[in-house]
């Protein structure tokens, strides 16, 4: 299966979490609309990638709603990281005496007749100062619900149990098995393999 994306850290998770599929990695840039939409933002990534490579892909988008800001950056997160870092938005949901948060990621896979499927998985949370380091953009301020601990300062193993990212690919996986699509190895995938 095709995963297009510029971000190595998700590849890495997407074969720890797809180990029944063999991962081809694109890589180049996608145009990303702007909109507060995330599925549409998906929408539109998952056409351009199948457009461009003209095969069954997937891609996804992750974004952090913060209540302190009544639901925002939501998908424009990755430019708050770029100008603010961890440390800022951390310091913002601090000085605004709110720090519920939202995490959200949806993958939209498409498959060879060009129909669109998407994925979600939601983890509810809090923004605290930066703490741990195996985890890349703002796993370091991410403290899911129910725990003490921010996704990096948790092995990937511990993250993937919380993990918005997991939850949206482990959809993604229980549609593809169910459904027959991608390459299961070097084996034919059969009925039997769904129990």
């Amino acid at each position: 299966i095709v995963f297009v994306t510029q971000n190595l850290n998700k590849i890495e998770d997407a074969k720890k979490l797809l180990p029944e599929f063999e991962i081809e990695h694109v890589d180049f840039n996608i145009p990303e609309i702007q909109s507060l939409d995330s599925k549409e933002i998906v929408e539109n990534k998952i056409q351009y990638a199948y457009d461009k490579i003209q095969k069954p892909c997937f891609v996804m988008d992750a974004s952090l709603f913060l209540d302190c800001l009544n639901g925002f950056p939501g998908p424009f997160i990755k430019w708050f990281l770029d100008v603010l870092k961890p440390e800022g938005l951390a310091h913002m949901a601090e000085k605004m005496g709110n720090s519920k948060c939202t995490a959200r990621t949806i993958v939209g896979y498409i498959d060879a007749a060009g129909e669109v499927k998407f994925f979600e998985g939601i983890q509810k949370g809090l923004i605290v100062p930066p703490r741990g380091e195996k985890d890349f953009g703002w796993g370091p301020i991410f403290q899911p619900e129910n725990d003490t601990r921010t996704f990096a300062e948790m092995d990937r193993a511990e993250k993937f149990q919380k993990s918005m990212r997991a939850v949206a690919i482990a959809k993604l996986r229980d549609y593809l098995k169910l459904n027959k699509q991608g390459n299961f190895g070097y084996v034919n995938f059969d009925d039997e393999q769904l129990v």
